[in-house]
C-alpha cells in the first residue's frame, strides 16, 4: 500500500475499528456528495492555475484529470480504501494515480477543514433546492384544491370540536400560506448558506496568493466566508438552521396530514384517499388505511430531533470540527424525507376524493353557526357580546336537555331576547351558508374574500417560483461556467472516462 497521510506524524496504520466506524462512516457520506468534492478541486485547481501557483504544465494535469472524473463516475472512482481516509485524501490519491507526484500538491493552500465545510454547503444547497421545488408544488397542488372546492362548505375544528363551518377552499388556501413561510424561511437560509468557506484554509488564512472570490464563483456562492476562522465546520452553524425549518416544514405538512387522517376515519368519512395511496391489512380484508398520512405524521415526530442533535454538537468548543462532521453529512437525508413527505402530501391532496353532501351536512350540526345568532342579539338588541353569549349557551343547553337536535329549532325552549325570534329567523341566521357568505372581514369565507385570497396566494407562488428559479439557474450557470474555463485551460474538450480508480485502492 501506498504510504498514508499518517504515517509520517504518526508512524502506525490506522486501527481496523478507526476504519470502519469513523473514516468509513464519513467517507460513505461524502461518496454520495462526490460531484460536489470533485467540482471543489476542479475550482481550486483552475484558481491556483491562473494565479500562477501552479505552473501551465501542472495545472492542466490537474485540471484535466479532475474533469475526466467529473465527466465519469466519481461516486465509484473515490469510494477507496478507508484506510486512506475521508474524501479529500481519496481524491488526492486518484490525482497522485492520474498525474503523478504533481498530484499530491492540490491540498496547496486550503485545509480539508475548509474543504469539507465547502463541500457539506454545496450538498446542504443542492439539497434544499430540492425540498424547495417539491413544496412549489405542494403550493400548486393546494392552490388548485382550493379553486376547485372553493365554495364546498365543510366543517370547522377547534379542540377536535365543530367550531364555525368554512370552505373546503378556504382551508386549503390556509395551508398554502404555511408552504409559503416555509419557503420564504428556505430563501432566506440559502443566502446565508450561500458563502464559500474555500480558502479560509485551517482558520487563519494562507500566505499563497489565492483568489477566494474566484472559487467562489466558481462553485455558485455569492461570496467567501469573509472570517477565514468562521469558514470551517466549528462554526457552520446553518446545519442547525435549516434542520429546524426542515423541522417547521415537515410540521406545517402534517398538520394537512393530520386533517386528513381524521377526515378518513371511518366514523368521520368526510375525505378518502386514492386507492394508490392507500395500504391494507393482512388479516382483516376491509382496510384501507391511509399509510401516506401516518408516514408524514411520524416522519414530523422524528424531525423534532433534527434540529437538536445539531444543537448538540454546534455549542462546542470551536477548536474541534471532526465531531460535528457526522451531523452535517446527515442534513442530505433529511433533506430528502422531507422533500419526500411533501410530495407524499401533494399526491394525497391532488387525488383527494370528498364527500360534498357529508361535508356540508357536517359543518352545519352541533351548533356550529352559534356564534351568528350572538351576533344577532347584539345588533338587534343592544346585548354586549358576553351577556348574548350566554344567552345562546343557555338555549344550545335547553336543547341538550330537552333531547332536541339543532336540526329541530325549538323557539320555546328559548328565553330572554331570543323569545321574540320566529323559527323562520332563527333558522335564517343559523343557515351554514349564511354564516359562510357573511365572513366579509379581511382573510374571511365570504366569496369575495376567499378570491382575494386566491389571487394573493397566487402572486404570491409566482414570487416564490421566481426565486427558485434565480436560485437554480444561478447554480447551473455557475457548474458550466467552472467546466467551460476548465476546458479553455486545457484547450480541447475532455472525453476520456476516468479511470476506475477506486477499484485499485481498496
Amino acid at each position: 500500500m501506498k504510504p498514508l497521510l499518517t504515517d509520517g506524524r504518526l508512524g502506525a496504520s490506522p486501527d481496523k475499528a478507526l476504519v470502519d466506524h469513523v473514516n468509513g462512516v464519513e467517507l460513505e457520506d461524502e461518496v454520495a456528495a462526490a460531484e460536489h468534492f470533485v467540482r471543489i478541486d476542479l475550482a481550486h485547481a483552475l484558481m491556483l492555475t491562473q494565479q500562477q501557483v501552479f505552473g501551465p504544465e501542472q495545472g492542466r494535469k490537474l485540471v484535466g484529470a479532475l474533469l475526466r472524473l467529473l465527466e465519469g463516475d466519481a461516486e465509484q472512482a473515490l469510494d477507496g480504501d478507508a484506510a486512506i481516509g475521508t474524501i479529500a485524501l481519496q481524491l488526492e490519491r486518484y490525482l497522485e494515480e492520474q498525474c503523478g507526484p504533481q498530484g499530491l500538491d492540490i491540498q496547496r493552500a486550503r485545509s480539508r477543514i475548509d474543504q469539507k465545510a465547502t463541500g457539506v454547503r454545496m450538498a446542504d444547497r443542492a439539497a434544499l433546492l430540492h425540498v424547495m421545488s417539491e413544496l412549489l408544488r405542494l403550493g400548486e397542488v393546494l392552490l388548485e384544491a382550493a379553486a376547485e372546492h372553493d365554495a364546498v362548505i365543510a366543517p370547522g375544528y377547534t379542540h377536535l370540536q365543530h367550531a364555525q363551518p368554512t370552505t373546503l377552499g378556504h382551508y386549503f388556501n390556509a395551508h398554502y400560506w404555511s408552504v409559503s413561510r416555509n419557503l420564504a424561511r428556505m430563501a432566506q437560509l440559502y443566502e446565508r448558506l450561500n458563502e464559500c468557506p474555500l480558502g479560509g484554509a485551517a482558520h487563519s488564512g494562507t500566505d499563497w496568493p489565492i483568489d477566494r472570490h474566484t472559487t467562489a464563483a466558481y462553485l455558485g456562492f455569492t461570496r467567501p466566508v469573509r472570517n477565514a476562522r468562521d469558514a470551517g465546520l466549528s462554526a457552520l452553524d446553518a446545519g442547525a438552521e435549516l434542520a429546524s425549518v426542515l423541522g417547521l416544514t415537515l410540521s406545517g405538512v402534517s398538520r394537512c396530514a393530520s386533517d386528513l387522517f381524521y377526515w378518513s376515519s371511518s366514523e368521520v368519512a368526510l375525505v378518502r384517499l386514492h386507492a394508490s395511496l392507500c395500504g391494507t391489512s393482512s388479516m382483516m380484508p376491509q382496510k384501507r388505511n391511509p399509510i401516506v398520512l401516518e408516514r408524514i405524521r411520524g416522519l414530523a415526530g422524528d424531525a423534532a430531533g433534527w434540529g437538536a442533535s445539531q444543537l448538540g454538537l454546534l455549542h462546542f468548543a470551536t477548536s474541534t470540527d471532526a465531531d460535528q462532521g457526522y451531523v452535517h453529512n446527515r442534513l442530505p437525508g433529511y433533506c430528502r424525507e422531507t422533500a419526500g413527505a411533501v410530495q407524499l402530501l401533494a399526491h394525497a391532496v391532488s387525488t383527494l376524493e370528498t364527500d360534498v353532501q357529508r361535508l356540508r351536512e357536517s359543518a352545519g350540526r352541533h351548533w356550529s353557526t352559534a356564534s351568528a345568532l350572538a351576533d344577532d342579539l347584539v345588533r338587534s338588541r343592544g346585548l354586549s357580546f358576553r351577556a348574548a353569549h350566554e344567552t345562546v349557551a343557555r338555549f344550545i343547553t335547553a336543547h341538550e336537555a330537552a333531547g332536541a337536535t339543532d336540526a329541530t329549532i325549538r323557539p320555546d325552549l328559548a328565553d330572554g331576547p331570543l323569545r321574540d325570534y320566529s323559527p323562520e329567523r332563527l333558522r335564517d341566521i343559523l343557515d351554514v351558508q349564511t354564516f359562510v357568505d357573511s365572513r366579509h372581514s379581511d382573510g374571511g369565507t365570504s366569496p369575495a374574500r376567499r378570491a382575494e385570497l386566491a389571487t394573493e396566494a397566487a402572486g404570491d407562488l409566482k414570487a416564490h417560483q421566481d426565486t427558485v428559479t434565480s436560485l437554480t439557474t444561478a447554480a447551473q450557470q455557475a457548474k458550466a461556467r467552472l467546466v467551460r474555463d476548465a476546458v479553455t485551460l486545457l484547450g480541447q474538450q475532455p472525453t476520456r472516462r476516468p479511470a476506475a480508480a477506486g477499484a485499485d485502492r481498496r
